[in-house]
């Protein structure tokens, strides 16, 4: 009965053709035209390009991608630790992806009062934006973390690639641009507070940036130019407020048990403090 099963599925793999919605079918597996246009994402094709041909390119690669992936699975490659590890991650990061664009489509426009009213209240953005010139140094986060104490006692540039060298870190260093609309007011304030030539030290997303403003140039942003800009910063912080309550509620509501040593610190209570 089994091999008969087994007949069956092979006969019905076979007997599937690429019609209407499945441009191909490679080894019984269909590519439909939906994974397609996916493929070519928001692509603007433009005029006089020929459509199909940009559609054909993209289902070779559609292709080369499906006959590798089930070469691998003959290899028993999507039984390994390290295959579903990764694919946990990657289910993870696209659920959340996904939910976040559903958020983000139920965001209400802003209206002219709250556009004027953000754009007033950042001015680092706008009017008093700035592109400021660096001297860049950056590098992945290292092994150690406790490594980066280190670099609180240079005082240079130089110095702190001295520094990276003598601990046997890799790094890149490079001439670089700052905007002032993407670093925000309070980051802003405290590398501007430094002594001239002191490094600011930035640990984030996975990489190290140490760096010294050599120059800046007023780039303002001011009324039609701005508004644009003004409602997508509204809506990014509307839908980082959103995702941050449905986490909340998420968490509150979640049953997370943990081995011994792995629980987060509990948080230091608040206390108030008398007024003067």
């Amino acid at each position: 009965m089994a091999a008969i099963a087994l007949s069956l599925f092979a006969l019905a793999a076979c007997d599937k053709e690429p019609t209407g919605q499945v441009a191909a079918v490679v080894n019984g597996d269909e590519i439909t035209l939906q994974e397609i246009n996916a493929e070519l994402g928001s692509v603007s094709i433009p005029e006089g390009v020929d459509k199909k041909a940009i559609q054909q390119a993209a289902l070779q690669r559609i292709l080369d991608r499906r006959i590798l992936a089930q070469t691998a699975r003959e290899e028993d490659l999507d039984k390994s630790p390290e295959y579903l590890l990764r694919e946990r991650q990657l289910r993870d990061a696209l659920l959340v992806q996904i939910m976040g664009q559903k958020s983000q489509r139920a965001l209400r426009v802003p209206d002219q009062a709250q556009v004027d009213k953000y754009i007033a209240e950042n001015p680092v953005m706008f009017a008093d934006r700035k592109l400021y010139s660096l001297d860049r140094i950056q590098f992945p986060f290292p092994k150690d973390m406790s490594q980066l104490k280190a670099l609180e006692d240079d005082h240079s540039m130089d110095a702190v690639a001295a520094r990276l060298n003598s601990l046997g870190i890799k790094f890149v260093r490079a001439t670089a641009q700052m905007d002032s609309a993407q670093v925000g007011a309070q980051r802003l304030q405290q590398i501007k507070s430094l002594p001239a030539g002191e490094p600011f030290i930035v640990p984030e997303n996975g990489m190290v940036t140490v760096g010294v403003i050599t120059g800046e140039k007023p780039t303002p942003l001011v009324g039609s130019e701005a508004r644009p800009f003004a409602v997508q910063a509204i809506q990014n912080k509307q839908l980082g407020d959103t995702l941050q309550q449905k986490l909340k509620q998420a968490r509150a509501a979640a049953e997370i048990s943990y081995q011994p040593g792995f629980a987060p610190a509990p948080e230091k209570k608040k206390t108030a403090t008398a007024a003067k």
